[in-house]
């Protein structure tokens, strides 16, 4: 079996990278090979497929694929250099400007402000990120199940206005969302989204019950 690092695998990695943008899966663990063999070899870094890899990870949030590929990006957290460091001892590339942007997305989407990140993907300062996004499979409706995820540990049932706004949908467009999530338990009526009941949205009472004995009551006494 061939190292996973070694120059003869990157193009077995990067077509299979392009099978996740066209199948809508996602492989951190190849997509991390990637990076690292970026890493080692600096002068087959691809912007490109660096920023794609991104895009992906950004659809396994909360998950930390985001910040395990930047951590092979560069050394320096993102923002901290104003201009490229030569002597970076990997690609370097993290003050590249969509790469900024794509973190904070990738911010936006851990803090839950799901209207926010809409708002921000949305604007003409994100165009370059959008045309990425557009070669990737369903990537919106992904972090739109991003936002589900969310809105699963926290509602047992939530607006349709107000999950509209999460999930950047609206009228007919967010009914037939969410009738697509029908066999995960996600039901529209009368403006109201029911949520599917799991642990982290069920309320159960609980009783403490502490034993103490003659004994030990004697020994305070």
């Amino acid at each position: 079996m061939p190292d996973r690092y070694s120059p003869q695998s990157r193009d077995i990695l990067l077509q299979y990278l392009e099978n996740q943008l066209e199948n809508g899966t996602n492989d951190i663990l190849a997509n991390l090979a990637i990076l690292k063999l970026f890493q080692l070899n600096p002068s087959d870094f691809s912007l490109d497929t660096a920023v794609l890899i991104l895009i992906k990870a950004l659809t396994a949030t909360p998950f930390p694929d985001f910040h395990l590929c930047i951590s092979l990006l560069g050394e320096a957290p993102v923002r901290t250099l104003s201009i490229h460091d030569t002597t970076q001892a990997s690609t370097g590339k993290i003050t590249e400007p969509i790469i900024v942007r794509l973190s904070t997305l990738s911010e936006l989407l851990f803090q839950t402000k799901f209207v926010q990140f809409w708002n921000l993907y949305s604007s003409d300062e994100y165009k370059d990120v959008r045309s990425y996004t557009s070669k990737v499979a369903h990537f919106e409706d992904d972090i739109r199940k991003v936002a589900l995820y969310s809105v699963k540990g926290a509602f047992r049932t939530i607006s349709e206005s107000r999950l509209s706004g999460y999930l950047h949908l609206e009228g007919e467009a967010l009914a037939r969302f969410i009738e697509n999530q029908r066999e995960e338990g996600w039901s529209l009526a009368n403006g109201t989204v029911a949520v599917p009941p799991n642990p982290d949205n069920e309320v159960k009472s609980t009783v403490v019950r502490e034993e103490v004995s003659l004994e030990r009551c004697r020994r305070r006494i």
